[in-house]
């Protein structure tokens, strides 16, 4: 396999079933989208051949083993629709910061080690991966990388910390109620095809489902519960190790107070005026890959009906309210 001198190659797929993996020059990349899938398809319509490698994993990790990487300095897990994409593209705006959005080969690497050999073995392989999947420096302003997870992607812990122990985390949330009605309006990529997903994640949002006696919700709103529950779940056990934990409202509020508060978790110094200038992405819509359209003053949602939301609250109250003690003020 052709060695990358000079290139900037980045993992961005891999095939679970046949274990390759997919590399991409992306030399020059800001990663300014919202999601990495929406940088690569635009790098693609600009550049119809680009310099790619293809191959058996383990292969393409010795290829890039001597590849410099810059340092992953945080993580970003979340339940969906709390704010993690706004989040993700104030990092974005800093030129210091490259931050790697719902990374496709990220997620079919949870969903490896999700369903990773009893042995250990497939693990061992994939943390190989990952440490070799960590992006070069594609700008000369970058300094660090911080990955933006899909809300899904935490069910895949301890695979992350055991592979990144220095890495700090984050875990941002929003009520369910409110995450249901936003996604049922408008579903995320692992609900509509264009990502991938195990779908061994929904296992302990469904049996909590069936404790609840919501067996009954239509199926949108049953994937929306089943991933909120799983997800939120997992976030309770983040808090209660050290990671940092961040409701929506306290973004939605104060944006650049909650920028400085990730940051200064992450161990990256941003000053008040940096951090104000990185909020400036509020006025945009979060997913607009063109990063031109205009924020509302309020997101598309479709409410749930009375009864549902009784339902679905009395179910997810105890969560919320552990996540909330967790969650950190903002000065």
């Amino acid at each position: 396999m052709l060695k990358p001198t000079g290139r900037s190659m980045v993992m961005y797929d891999f095939d679970t079933d046949s274990s390759t993996a997919g590399c991409l020059d992306m030399s020059g990349e800001a990663f300014t989208e919202p999601f990495m899938i929406d940088t690569i398809e635009r790098r693609l319509r600009e550049r119809p051949r680009p310099f790619a490698l293809a191959g058996e994993w383990g292969e393409v990790c010795d290829v890039l083993q001597d590849q410099p990487s810059l340092p992953l300095r945080g993580m970003i897990f979340h339940t969906g629709r709390c704010g993690s994409t706004l989040m993700a593209n104030a990092f974005s705006a800093m030129p210091q910061a490259m931050t790697l959005k719902e990374s496709p080969f990220l997620s079919a690497t949870a969903a490896k080690a999700m369903s990773a050999d009893s042995d250990g073995t497939m693990t061992h392989e994939l943390l190989r991966a990952l440490q070799r999947s960590c992006l070069p420096p594609t700008t000369a302003e970058q300094k660090y990388q911080i990955w933006k997870f899909a809300s899904w992607n935490v069910l895949a812990d301890p695979v992350w910390p055991t592979a990144f122990p220095d890495s700090a985390r984050v875990f941002m949330w929003r009520p369910c109620a409110e995450v249901m009605a936003s996604e049922i309006a408008a579903p995320p990529l692992w609900a509509n095809g264009k990502g991938r997903v195990n779908h061994s994640m929904f296992s302990t949002g469904r049996a909590l489902m069936r404790e609840a006696g919501l067996t009954g919700l239509p199926t949108a709103q049953a994937l929306s519960l089943a991933a909120w529950l799983s997800t939120a779940t997992k976030g309770i056990e983040l808090g209660e190790r050290g990671d940092l934990v961040v409701a929506y409202d306290t973004v939605r509020s104060d944006l650049a107070g909650s920028i400085r508060a990730i940051a200064g978790h992450f161990g990256i110094p941003v000053t008040a005026e940096e951090a104000e200038r990185a909020a400036q992405v509020r006025h945009f819509y979060s997913k607009d890959p063109s990063g031109t359209k205009k924020f509302q003053q309020s997101t598309t949602s479709i409410p749930l009906d009375r009864e549902t939301t009784r339902q679905i609250r009395d179910l997810t109250a105890g969560i919320e309210e552990r996540l909330s003690k967790l969650s950190c003020a903002v000065n």
